[in-house]
């Protein structure tokens, strides 16, 4: 039986460790690399606003308090300034509801018109009253063709047409498109009882609204 000198065995058992630091050394150079990054710190984002007030401080303009009892051809006018100072282009709308537990058995027998002004700045007084009120150029009108006070007003146009017509943002009044922030829209709203024996005795409450929404 042929045996293995020490030597041999020496040089076999050697062979495998040869082997294996070889190995390190190919994996070594293999993984080693040069390398170069870039990057941008300091990302930030800011959401945008948009936000309206009004002159009247969200009192009523009409209150039948002061305006007492009505009677056929009583009228009435108040006016207001709206102030969108938002940092966002918006459209403004105008809807018009009846407020829970409010009454509507007049909302008939009231012809109704919407004029929108001209344009002011947000430091502008705008009384009230409409003393101050200055209409555009050519009258524009939200609502109903004339003032209501004048016997050119479309009749039919009450303020129960108004809020079956406009009771909500989706089907509301535009008054502005894309409007920047500090813009100043100025109304006057009108109203006339008309001449019929079943308006007596009877009420009405509402809520205007101007709501804003941005544009894409």
């Amino acid at each position: 039986m042929r045996t293995t000198s020490p030597v041999l065995r020496s040089l076999l058992a050697a062979v495998p460790v040869g082997l294996l630091l070889a190995g390190a050394l190919v994996w070594q150079s293999t993984a080693a690399a040069f390398t170069a990054t870039t990057d941008n710190a300091g990302n930030t984002w800011r959401a945008g606003s948009v936000a309206l007030t009004d002159s009247a401080g969200g009192s009523a303009l009409f209150d039948s308090t002061t305006d007492g009892a009505l009677q056929p051809g009583s009228t009435g006018s108040r006016c207001i300034r709206v102030d969108y100072t938002g940092d966002l282009p918006a459209d403004i709308r105008l809807y018009v509801t009846t407020p829970a537990a409010g009454a509507v058995t007049l909302d008939p027998y009231l012809v109704m018109s919407v004029e929108q002004g001209q344009n002011v700045t947000a430091a502008t007084t705008v009384d009230p009253d409409c003393a101050d009120f200055t209409p555009t150029a050519s009258p524009t009108f939200r609502f109903n063709t004339a003032s209501a006070d004048l016997g050119s007003a479309d009749q039919t146009r009450t303020l129960a047409a108004l809020k079956a017509a406009s009771p909500d943002y989706a089907r509301g009044l535009p008054v502005g498109s894309s409007v920047p922030g500090g813009t100043s829209l100025t109304f006057r709203i009108t109203y006339s009882v008309v001449d019929d024996n079943d308006a007596q005795n009877t009420r009405s409450t509402s809520t205007f609204t101007w709501e804003a929404q941005s544009t894409s």
